[in-house]
């Protein structure tokens, strides 16, 4: 599939080094991928040629393993007079070490990240039970979350949870995101020695199953709260379901960010973030559901819907599901 879209744009040769890209492509974590319209070479380091031997020697496998060497990318390229050579977005200082060592024109394009958006059926069933492990910490935190609990001792214990049923990592590799009261206003806030009090409390978490995520966030209401929080609770939690059932195949990420963007305004209050974003390999992956972004959402896709309010001083709310686009709508698979 690569090696038909680098002949389709003009690219002889391409360089992946991207982790997740890598391991997308070749199904191990390690080495650089060289590939060109006819060849696709895996250049590794010898001790993970020997670690790796079950899958690289499987029968099928599509692409030459090489033990990496110096120069060697560099002295294919030159040998097969490349003058120009499409990489996976990386840093600058990254991007200029490669041009100067390859001495060849260096184009960045996306060409990898824009074919993992949309999943196989493999990636799907690994998604699912991430999101089903997700949707188990959520009905912990539903229980854990109370008066009088410190919010580091809760997400220990809803941590817990998703790790004992087979997650990876914690939630996003660093940990979840759980804040009360005031800090709920934090659109990034973590969990600190602060004691849950009555008020509203974003639970944002996920959990990652064969290398892939998941992500879902709740507003849990603690006590009694006010007429302003229940309708801005409300307002939100509704707005989330609405436009995961508004989206069809072939609708435009940016109309669906402003689809959320107006209805917040309605309620006189402004969005700050995104409205949703792809989930993978990655917990933030393509497509991109932002204000500016061209993506056209199609079956098969994977992302997130999350609008949320924010009042600095006073309460935040954010609602979010990760959900399957199929050709009949969204269907959701955090709950």
């Amino acid at each position: 599939m690569l090696q038909g879209r680098l002949e389709v744009e003009g690219v002889r040769a391409m360089l992946v080094s991207g982790r997740e890209n890598v391991l997308y492509l070749t199904g191990g974590e390690t080495g650089r991928l060289l590939v060109t319209k006819d060849d696709a070479l895996l250049f590794v380091k010898d001790l993970y040629k020997k670690l790796y031997i079950g899958l690289y020697d499987g029968r099928g496998y599509p692409l030459r393993v090489k033990v990496y060497g110096k120069d060697y990318v560099k002295k294919f390229v030159h040998k097969h007079r490349i003058k120009e050579v499409a990489v996976d977005n990386r840093s600058f200082a990254s991007y200029d070490s490669l041009r100067k060592e390859l001495k060849s024109r260096i184009l960045i394009r996306n060409f990898v990240e824009e074919q993992r958006a949309v999943k196989s059926r493999h990636e799907l069933a690994l998604i699912k039970k991430s999101c089903g492990m997700a949707s188990a910490g959520m009905m912990a935190a539903r229980r854990v979350v109370r008066k009088g609990v410190r919010e580091i001792e809760a997400v220990a214990e809803i941590e817990g949870v998703i790790r004992s049923l087979g997650s990876q990592t914690p939630p996003f590799n660093d940990g979840m995101l759980l804040a009360s009261g005031r800090g709920s206003a934090d659109i990034h806030a973590k969990a600190g020695s602060r004691k849950i009090a009555r008020g509203l409390v974003v639970v944002d978490l996920g959990a990652k199953y064969g290398g892939y995520y998941s992500d879902m966030t709740r507003t849990l209401a603690v006590g009694g709260i006010s007429c302003s929080e229940r309708r801005v609770l409300e307002h939100v939690e509704n707005l989330k379901d609405e436009v995961i059932d508004s989206i069809e195949p072939g609708a435009s990420a940016g109309v669906v960010h402003r689809q959320v963007e107006r209805s917040l305004w309605k309620i006189r209050q402004k969005f700050y973030h995104n409205a949703g974003h792809g989930v993978g390999l990655q917990v933030h992956e393509s497509p991109n559901i932002g204000p500016d972004s061209k993506d056209i959402l199609e079956p098969n896709m994977v992302f997130t819907i999350e609008p949320g309010v924010y009042i600095p001083g006073k309460f935040g709310v954010r609602f979010e599901d990760t959900v399957l686009l199929t050709g009949g709508g969204c269907r959701r698979l955090t709950c």
